[in-house]
């Protein structure tokens, strides 16, 4: 980034003044609605020496992107926001690539007339198709067997007495009966923990992983979930949603599947990991579901 610039906009963890690494969306097109949606975290940084208004919204001929007005930043501050429904398009006939810009704006005030500052960063999309016949389904868990398939779930933060438990439950379910549920709760605080299995991927050049994921505070109005990550080991290959803050709304929308499509390495040993981490002051439930998870590969 050009301190000439003195804002910055990221997809990733990793701050400035190191390089933003490369970042890629992936998406299946089999079962996926039409039009497409464009969920993104993002995080924006103000190294200016003054307070500023940050706007985000993006281009690409084939999408059509929002605009956000996400409020005042002060000076040597960063903040995560996530995006929700932030991109459309008609979903593509066939397998594509393409690229989108991601654009910051900031402005010097509230009615974000007076602009200041523009930054802007590609972000690769890549759509699939995983039933054109090119790919190899190398693994299926879709716990139609009333079984966990392997799964193990673990407290990585403020769950009490049992909690997480992980059961196959038929509440709900991409391909029925049943799908995976790991529950977490009873402390009032907040609660991160994580369901995992080891898998040995196969030895091509093109392997994924893909997940569909739900995230639900079973009716009650306290639990809230600030993010869920899907990861690769200790590696964070998704992070969807922003830190735990004390605003009380959920960052990641409740009762709706979600896709996660993450590269894998080819012919290793690895865990792949879904966290989820809420945020409850009565000591409720809440549910992380996942269904039809697959590792899918080709040369």
């Amino acid at each position: 980034m050009s301190m000439s610039v003195p804002i910055d906009i990221r997809f990733s963890n990793v701050s400035p003044p190191a390089p933003e690494p490369k970042r890629s969306i992936y998406s299946d097109l089999v079962n996926l609605p039409n039009p497409v949606y464009l969920n993104l975290t993002v995080r924006i940084f103000n190294l200016d020496d003054v307070t500023l208004y940050m706007r985000v919204d993006g281009y690409d001929a084939a999408w059509t992107f929002t605009s956000n007005n996400l409020g005042s930043l002060a000076s040597g501050a960063d903040m995560y926001r996530n995006l929700d429904h932030f991109g459309s398009r008609a979903k593509p006939g066939a397998a594509t690539s393409e690229q989108v810009t991601v654009r910051l704006r900031a402005y010097t005030d509230a009615g974000y007339t007076i602009l200041k500052w523009t930054f802007e960063r590609v972000i690769d999309i890549v759509f699939i198709k995983s039933d054109d016949g090119s790919w190899t389904q190398d693994f299926l868990d879709n716990f139609d067997d009333g079984t966990v398939q392997g799964w193990t779930a673990v407290n990585e933060t403020g769950n009490t007495g049992a909690y997480p438990t992980l059961a196959a439950s038929t509440t709900y379910a991409l391909s029925l009966p049943y799908a995976l549920r790991m529950r977490q709760g009873q402390s009032t605080t907040e609660k991160r923990a994580r369901m995992y299995k080891s898998f040995t991927t196969p030895n091509r050049a093109n392997v994924f992983a893909i997940l569909d994921v739900r995230a639900d505070d079973i009716g009650y109005a306290g639990p809230k979930i600030k993010y869920l990550i899907v990861g690769k080991n200790g590696d964070i290959l998704v992070y969807y949603g922003r830190p735990y803050d004390t605003s009380g709304v959920d960052y990641v929308p409740e009762g709706v599947w979600l896709r996660y499509i993450v590269p894998l390495p080819k012919n290793t040993t690895l865990e792949v990991r879904v966290i989820t981490d809420w945020e409850d002051n009565i000591g409720q439930l809440m549910d992380t579901w996942m269904d039809d998870f697959r590792i899918i590969s080709k040369d």
